[in-house]
């Protein structure tokens, strides 16, 4: 079995924690150098389902990498090693009992799809005749849904609608059990797209609107995901929602020329009307009846009446077909871009973020910043370059280098902060819930983060240099670090973390270098071994 796939498709990944939860338990997995795609749903409460959520990504991964066995043996062990996996952990930790998670796995290799599915996330296959469910969900409802016994509607709605009868991680298993991963083997055809969400997703939209918004933009991945995770939080977006979308090589042309042939200028239109003509009465009382036949020839008979009626039937059907996109349309997210150079709309980051409004995207070109950037109502910054944008302040040193404010929680993706002034503050939240993912935190700043009461915080894979400490968890405040690297530079002695007494922090695959032996205060030497299992500790300076 080939460890790379003999076509690699157009994909892109996007995860978001909706409008109402404070944290993300979701978790993308997405290599389409290897065919690999899929959702991961972490349940547990509180930290417990990142936790799991990112025990499984790494496993999954790590097994995926080796190309051995068949694509469904594959599948199939790689979810059992994480299931095992999480349990382990979680046998070992009071606060992490219980946590699980569910997971939707597909390999794409050559025109075959191999999918592994334990739980409630859902993988679609899209052609141009329209959308298919693959996997059936592992719930008492969906399993009412996939019956016909409840329209999808109803089951949208549904109290017991989040409630799974089958997860990764809660007990022990095995990877041959009969009852555990549902392995479903298809083709995928040229002209075909997957989509793998989680019920963030599927929950807060049907099928068929998930469908037109892949229709719309089909050819751009990055356009499919964002307007799909946008149209789940305009709907309310009451739980994380996460989509990893891919399509083959020629989808986007057979959906573009399929779309373009549903009405034709030869298509018929017909106007029924129930109300009485008010001219037809007028011409009974006042002409013989073959005076009304000679006007009726005399008219049906002229060119210019049928080029008139042509041309009122088009200017007919074009206004319905407006008012049938109007009423049809989801309104995606926009994307607001920002250069330095003068070369894009706006000029600076702030700007960007104030122009937008819940949902958008501010993308950021490469450049260094010179600014304290304010941003805030769900918008979301994002560098197009990973680690080529730098924010760079050194002014008011009590105002950080970025603010993350507002109602709406807030992602900010492959950004550089850099301090070139002494700061009290790298970053502040006091917005319900921000993400920050692939950041670098640099420069003299006595606190990395500051965290307002009730904020929750997660950070992955991201690489913060701080003289004092990473963070002060407030009381019901709650913050994850995971996949991170995480340096004193001011000389061992602090501790990296203070906790409260109603505050939370969960530490995974994190490395440690330049903190106090004790990293975390606030907590006794039982919960600080617990917490930072997992996580490497190096002693002294850095």
């Amino acid at each position: 079995m080939r460890a790379i796939a003999s076509v690699t498709l157009a994909a892109a990944a996007r995860t978001h924690p909706g409008r109402v939860r404070a944290n993300n338990e979701d978790m993308p997995v997405l290599d389409a150098a290897r065919g690999v795609f899929g959702v991961i749903d972490g349940i547990g409460g509180k930290a417990g389902g990142e936790i799991a959520a990112a025990t499984a990504k790494d496993v999954i991964l790590q097994r995926l990498a080796r190309p051995v066995g068949t694509d469904a043996e594959r599948v199939r062990e790689a979810i059992a090693i994480a299931n095992n996996e999480i349990y382990r952990r979680a046998a070992g930790s009071v606060e992490l009992s219980g946590m699980g998670c569910v997971i939707t796995l597909a390999i794409v290799t050559d025109d075959r799809l191999t999918i592994g599915h334990v739980g409630d996330a859902r993988l679609y296959k899209i052609r141009p005749e329209g959308i298919r469910k693959l996997t059936r969900d592992h719930s008492p409802v969906g399993e009412q849904e996939d019956a016909g016994e409840l329209p999808e509607a109803d089951a949208m709605r549904h109290p017991r609608r989040n409630e799974v009868f089958r997860d990764v991680g809660t007990i022990y298993r095995d990877k041959d059990e009969q009852e555990f991963v549902d392995v479903i083997e298809e083709s995928i055809e040229p002209d075909a797209a997957i989509l793998v969400c989680s019920d963030g997703l599927s929950d807060m939209l049907p099928s068929t609107t998930i469908a037109h918004i892949i229709r719309q933009h089909a050819g751009s991945p990055e356009r499919v995901v964002e307007s799909l995770v946008a149209a789940a939080n305009d709907a309310g977006g009451r739980d994380n929602v996460t989509v990893v979308y891919a399509e083959m090589p020629i989808f986007a042309e057979r959906i573009g020329r399929r779309a373009g042939d549903w009405m034709t200028p030869t298509d018929p239109i017909e106007v029924v009307s129930n109300q009485p003509d008010p001219i037809a009465p007028a011409l009974a009382s006042s002409a013989t009846p073959g005076r009304v036949r000679r006007a009726a020839r005399a008219v049906f008979s002229s060119r210019a009446t049928w080029f008139a009626a042509g041309t009122l039937a088009g200017v007919v059907g074009a206004l319905a077909l407006t008012a049938y996109v109007a009423t049809t349309q989801v309104h995606g997210s926009r994307t607001l871009i920002v250069s330095s150079d003068g070369s894009a709309p706006f000029a600076t980051i702030t700007e960007a973020a104030a122009a937008g409004r819940p949902g958008d995207i501010v993308r950021i070109e490469p450049g260094e910043y010179h600014e304290a950037v304010v941003v805030g109502d769900g918008v979301d910054l994002i560098a197009r370059i990973p680690g080529t944008v730098t924010i760079a302040h050194g002014g008011d040193p009590t105002a950080p280098a970025l603010s993350i404010v507002g109602a709406f929680n807030v992602r900010v993706a492959g950004i550089r902060i850099d301090a070139q002034a002494p700061l009290q503050a790298g970053v502040r939240v006091s917005a319900p819930a921000a993400t920050l993912e692939l950041v670098e935190i640099g420069g003299p700043i006595r606190r990395a983060i500051d965290l307002a009461p009730g904020s929750a915080l997660t950070v992955r894979g991201s690489r913060i240099v701080v003289e004092g400490e990473l963070v002060a968890v407030p009381d019901a405040g709650q913050a994850t670090f995971v996949d991170s690297v995480l340096v004193r530079s001011g000389g061992a002695g602090e501790a990296a973390f203070s906790l409260k007494p109603s505050s939370h922090l969960a530490l995974h695959g994190n490395a440690f270098a330049g903190f106090g032996a004790e990293i975390v205060e606030g907590v006794t030497a039982a919960r600080r071994a617990e917490l930072l299992s997992g996580n490497l500790v190096a002693e002294g300076r850095r």
